[in-house]
């Protein structure tokens, strides 16, 4: 439990360490994005590795992602906004389908769903949703993915104009994932993004595994020290964003290899 809460704290330490809250009634206050006279977040990321973020697209707003991930398997997800409260998406997942051998698509599409509940003014926003789209491959007899989908969430996230002229959003949540074969129980997350000068970003985000730390599960999976996710989030002109990620610091898997390095393109466009 110490070396939990160091690490935490190790990830908000950006956010507390000379970072200020933000006035956005304040005219000194860094420069917002304004549409219709509403506030847009400074990082609009909808998931940090893995965990989501209080962010929603807006209205008719959309975002194509793909991922490439371990043994050639790669995610491809499609998300628009409905409303500027609220945003669906589907994802589709393939095994395989870089190097040799067959590739396998899996069986179910992953569905994602975000209401905004509070949008952020004086308080952090707050965001519910659903998301069934894990990572890595599907074990059909454990029914889950590799890393487990969120299932239902909620989730806070509050941006801050931090230390060296950075932008800092903090982001924590809890979740239920419906990949309870093996193990089930409410899981929470915490993370957060430093920006510098609009393009990069640090990402780093850990999750308990309160519903992956089964020691006596025949799969092989979590081990029970939590899953901690780092990266590197680069912006090309506000539609185009690579995402390389180092996934597993902790060697919580107890698979092959303790780090797994993932690499995400998406773009974002309106209708």
């Amino acid at each position: 439990m110490r070396r939990v809460c160091l690490l935490i704290l190790a990830l908000l330490l950006p956010a507390v360490a000379g970072a200020q809250d933000y006035d956005l009634l304040d005219s000194d206050a860094p420069e917002y994005d304004y549409d219709e006279g509403e506030p847009v977040a400074l990082l609009r990321s909808l998931r940090l590795v893995d965990s989501p973020t209080a962010v929603v697209l807006r209205h008719a707003e959309y975002r194509i992602t793909g991922r490439i991930m371990a043994n050639g398997s790669v995610i491809a997800m499609t998300e628009v906004g409905i409303k500027d409260r609220f945003s669906v998406g589907v994802a589709w997942g393939m095994q395989g389908l870089l190097g040799r051998g067959d590739v396998e698509v899996n069986d179910n599409a992953g569905v994602s769903v975000r209401l905004l509940l509070v949008e952020e003014l004086d308080w952090p926003s707050l965001v519910i949703g659903f998301d069934s789209q894990g990572y890595g491959p599907w074990y059909e007899d454990q029914e889950r993915y590799e890393r487990k989908s969120k299932g239902f969430f909620a989730c806070l996230t509050r941006n801050w104009y931090g230390p060296m002229g950075s932008n800092v959003a903090t982001t924590g949540g809890m979740n239920y994932s419906f990949e309870d074969k093996d193990d089930s129980s409410i899981d929470a997350f915490v993370g957060g993004e430093l920006e510098f000068g609009g393009t990069f970003a640090f990402v780093g985000e850990f999750s308990l595994g309160l519903n992956d730390n089964k020691k006596e599960t025949p799969a092989v999976f979590g081990q029970g020290s939590g899953w901690l996710d780092a990266g590197l989030r680069w912006t090309i002109r506000d539609t185009i964003q690579f995402k390389f990620f180092l996934r597993d610091l902790m060697g919580n898997y107890r698979g092959y290899g303790p780090v797994d390095r993932q690499l995400e393109l998406s773009y974002q466009g309106n209708f």
